[in-house]
């Protein structure tokens, strides 16, 4: 009896089984076949680039040929020699010796030379690594201040002091100034020393004169003040130390320097202790040219007293007195027309009647020019001014003034 299997299973089996068997022969002939294909475009790439080469060196060749100057005589090419390349190579060669060699030395040598000594290498500084935690700091100012109480005022003195770097062991210039309100009401800065370096003579004053004379200063009281001001290398200067450069040395001087005028006298202005008795014209002037707050004087021919004075404005004739004042002061004195008459008294019209001293009196009279006389009352100390003056009469203990034409 035939029996028939179905083996269609079975012969799809042994199919996919024969299949499988056949992938890596087909993997190795893609594979292959990709390499070929790689290599056939990259013989194309390297045949156009040489035809490129090809044309490109044509065209130069070909530019040469045609641009060539027919009339230019070409230099022929040197004849080649049967010389030896080197023409020191059939001589005997020199060797340094290693015994001629200097111990420690470098040397190079090289076939045919003689050795030649190789220079060490200079060492170059190395810089110090930055810290970027802590940078230096360049081109700063550091400041001291000090109050100061002068001439019965309170003075703020700031001394500024430059630095190139922090690690400068000290600053290199320095200076020092102050502010204050002008007599035109606005504050000014006034400088007062500068010193060029911690080692040089300071130089003082700086500001101009008329900036020293807006808020009440001078220059014998601008170095007063400057000797007060404070520094960080701890230095200190008296006013005598100061460089004050030759023009403005000059320009001292003739501020120092007294004019005398004879038959007239400086009205009020007297420093304390004043009059200094016994004393001649010479000594008066002696003792206000050796004192600083003296800027004029009266001298009292008739009783040989000498009254110095912090300021001169308004100047009286006076037969008795000699004036001097100091060239600081000069321009600004005042000629009044007043004439005085003791135990005398003027009649006229009154319009102020105050308790005053006899200085102030005269110049309250003298500054006013509403002012044409006045009645000074000793005992009782009382000044009375005149708008209008009509006659005078004798008054025991009363001193008056009365305004004439100056001759």
């Amino acid at each position: 009896m035939l029996v028939r299997h179905n083996t269609k299973l079975l012969e799809q089996a042994i199919d996919l089984q024969i299949k499988r068997s056949a992938i890596p022969t087909l993997q190795a002939e893609a594979a292959a076949h990709d390499k070929i294909a790689r290599a056939n475009a990259f013989r194309r790439m390297a045949s156009g680039a040489a035809i490129a080469m090809a044309a490109i060196g044509i065209g130069v060749g070909v530019w040469l040929v045609f641009d060539r100057d027919p009339t230019v005589i070409q230099p022929e090419p040197p004849v080649a020699q049967n010389q030896p390349s080197n023409p020191n190579e059939n001589l005997p060669k020199e060797t340094k010796k290693s015994e001629d060699r200097t111990p420690g030395e470098e040397t190079i040598a090289e076939e045919g030379k003689t050795d030649k000594l190789k220079s060490p290498p200079i060492e170059q500084p190395t810089p110090p690594p930055a810290d970027p935690a802590n940078p230096d700091t360049f081109d700063f100012v550091k400041f001291a201040n000090r109050k100061v109480t002068y001439a019965g005022s309170t003075w703020q003195l700031e001394s500024g002091h430059h630095f190139e770097s922090e690690k400068n062991p000290t600053w290199d210039t320095a200076w020092c100034y102050t502010r204050r309100l002008a007599n035109t009401g606005v504050e000014v800065q006034v400088s007062l020393v500068n010193r060029p370096s911690p080692t040089s003579t300071p130089q003082a004053p700086v500001s101009a004169n008329e900036t020293l004379a807006s808020v009440g200063l001078d220059d014998n009281s601008a170095r007063e003040l400057a000797s007060r001001c404070l520094w960080l290398d701890e230095a200190s200067f008296a006013p005598g130390d100061f460089d004050m450069g030759p023009e403005r040395k000059e320009a001292a001087a003739a501020a120092e320097e007294l004019s005398v005028q004879d038959g007239w006298d400086a009205i009020g202005n007297d420093l304390p202790g004043m009059p200094a008795w016994n004393v001649s014209l010479e000594q008066c002037q002696a003792q206000c040219e050796a004192d600083r707050r003296c800027l004029a004087l009266t001298y009292d021919k008739k009783h040989s007293a000498c009254f110095m004075k912090n300021n001169g404005s308004i100047l009286v004739r006076s037969p008795d007195a000699v004036m001097a004042a100091k060239g600081a002061i000069k321009a600004n004195l005042q000629y009044s027309s007043l004439v005085f008459a003791k135990d005398t008294v003027v009649v006229g019209g009154a319009y102020a009647n105050v308790r005053s001293n006899y200085a102030d009196c005269v110049l309250a009279c003298a500054a006013d020019q509403r002012c044409l006389g006045f009645n000074f009352d000793g005992p009782n100390k009382m000044c009375a001014v005149l708008d209008t003056v009509t006659s005078s009469s004798p008054f025991k203990g009363v001193v008056s003034g009365v305004k004439a034409t100056r001759s």
